[in-house]
Parts: C-alpha cells; structure tokens; sequence
C-alpha cells in the first residue's frame, strides 16, 4: 500500500551518493543483456540515477502506483533536472506522474521513494504519493495534472543542417535533424521520431533506419519486460535535434546502388513535414540504402 512520503530531499549526484557494488552489477548485467549495440550504448549515455531508477526500481512502482488508481501508464520522472535523485545506495527520490484508470485522461503528479539493499541489489519497498494539490481519481480536469500533450505537426518546424560537411569522410556522411516546437504549448515526440525519403514525385523510397531504441529494455535475469520510454518534452520555442549517418561513397564492389533523395520526412502522428535534402545514400547490389539515427537531444545553441 502506498505510503505519505516526507518531502524528498534533492541532493546533487555524485560523492557519496553511489550505488553498491550489488547493485551496480545487477545495473550492468541487464544493460549487457541489451542485443542492440545502439539501444545498448543510448542507455549507457544515461545519467546514474535514471539508470538505478529504470532498472532498480521500474518494476516494483506498478503495485502500489495501480493502488493509487494507475491504468497502465507512468513515468518516474517529470520535466524539471532534479526529478530522480539518488540520494544514498538504499535510497532513491523522485518525481513523477501517472495515467488515471478512472477515465485514461487525467495525469496525476506523485513522489516516490525507493528504498534498496545495497548488500543485494533488490528494492525492499516502493512508496507512493500524490503530490499536495493534485487531482484524486474522478476530480476535475482543472484540479488534474495533465501531461503534455503529443506535438502536432503543424506546431514544428524541421530543418537540415549539414554543420558544413563535419560528417563527411571516409566515404561517409551525415547531417542533424532539428526539431522546433513554433507551438504556444509545451508537447512530446517519441525519443526516436520516424524518418523517410522520398522522391521527386513524393514517392517513398526504401530507406531504411538501420536501428533505433526500442521501447523496451532488460528485465531481472534479463527477462523482457515493457519499458515505457519517456518522450522527449519540446517547451514552447524549444529545440531538439538528432543526427543522421549513412554511406555516401560508391564503396561497394558489385553495384553502384546510390539514391540522392531531394526530400527527408518527418512522421508524426498521422502528419508529416519535408525538409529539402541534398545526401548521397550507397548500399551494396540488391540491398536497401540504410542510415543510422540517434535519439532527440538538447540542441545547444538554441535561442
């Protein structure tokens, strides 16, 4: 059963506050257990905390969150920096928010505590509560939380930046995918957003996204198990972007199989936008053109 929390107290990452070595290893083996290399290495460049949150502590949140009136969708953090923090190796705090069973609409902010035993890895108990002024099952939609809502199509702007030939070479080349929300409203899109090619005519070339991160991750003993992949939350006038890599030269001893795609297209939801491309794209005879693409990450230099 859930339990009231005291207010989490947010220490910054690092020093002291370290996984055990039980629970490093039991961290270690399920990401290993990852086939993809990419899905492998995207988890590795997560921070420590959302590592010992999602492998850690992931699974044993569902029981007392369905308590609290869960369908089926969380998330065990939020939109601000300091929403998991690990606060010592039998001890980690956080924010989040959860989808309400009552009438899967409203979101419901809480805060947690997972409490760990450094000696085995395990977590030995979940507590959950919704957090002061949030909406309980059947109250109004202006009482309730509500997450952010999936960006519309209409409220981004995509755009290609080739960072003057910084990715070409060795046969190779690339370019950043940018994303911005022109929206008066914050939204989400999926870490890993669906891009194709198509052709003068709008025809869709068979180019195809060598790998990507899945929705799914390594359970204990690495058992699969569904993993919600938190979206990529877009602020009004934000920016995110996404490198794209391929093989632009005719390498390939037994063909010369190369499109030159005057169109990239960004899927989201049922709409789509266009951005003008200019790549050079090479696979082996009777192969499909591949790319590779990484996730959404802040863009830098965003005004």
């Amino acid at each position: 059963m859930a339990c009231l929390l005291s207010t989490p107290v947010f220490a910054a990452e690092g020093g002291d506050n370290q996984p055990s070595k039980a629970e490093m290893d039991s961290i270690n083996r399920q990401i290993a257990a990852i086939q993809n290399p990419q899905d492998r290495a995207a988890v590795q460049n997560q921070s420590l905390v959302w590592k010992v949150t999602t492998f850690l502590c992931q699974n044993a949140a569902r029981a007392p969150l369905t308590h609290l009136g869960l369908d089926d969708r969380f998330f065990l953090q939020d939109d601000q920096p300091d929403s998991q923090v690990l606060v010592s190796s039998s001890l980690v705090q956080g924010r989040g928010q959860f989808r309400q069973a009552a009438d899967g609409i409203s979101w419901t902010p809480f805060q947690w505590s997972c409490h760990l035993d450094p000696a085995t890895g395990s977590v030995r108990s979940f507590e959950a509560t919704p957090l002061a002024g949030a909406g309980a099952v059947g109250a109004s939609a202006s009482a309730t939380k509500h997450a952010p809502a999936a960006c519309q199509v209409r409220n981004l702007h995509v755009t290609l930046d080739d960072r003057n030939g910084a990715f070409d070479g060795m046969s190779q080349s690339g370019t950043v995918l940018t994303v911005r929300n022109t929206g008066a409203e914050a939204c989400t899109l999926p870490p890993v957003p669906l891009v194709q090619f198509e052709d003068g005519r709008g025809h869709r070339l068979s180019v195809v996204r060598r790998s990507a991160v899945r929705a799914r991750q390594p359970g204990p003993h690495g058992a699969k198990v569904t993993q919600h992949v938190v979206p990529v939350l877009l602020e009004p006038g934000a920016v995110r972007e996404a490198t794209l890599h391929w093989v632009s030269g005719e390498v390939f001893d037994d063909s010369h199989n190369c499109v030159q795609p005057p169109w990239l297209v960004l899927k989201v939801g049922q709409g789509e936008q266009r951005a003008a491309f200019n790549g050079h794209l090479c696979a082996p005879a009777g192969a499909h053109q591949v790319f590779d693409q990484s996730a959404l990450q802040a863009h830098t230099d965003a005004q």
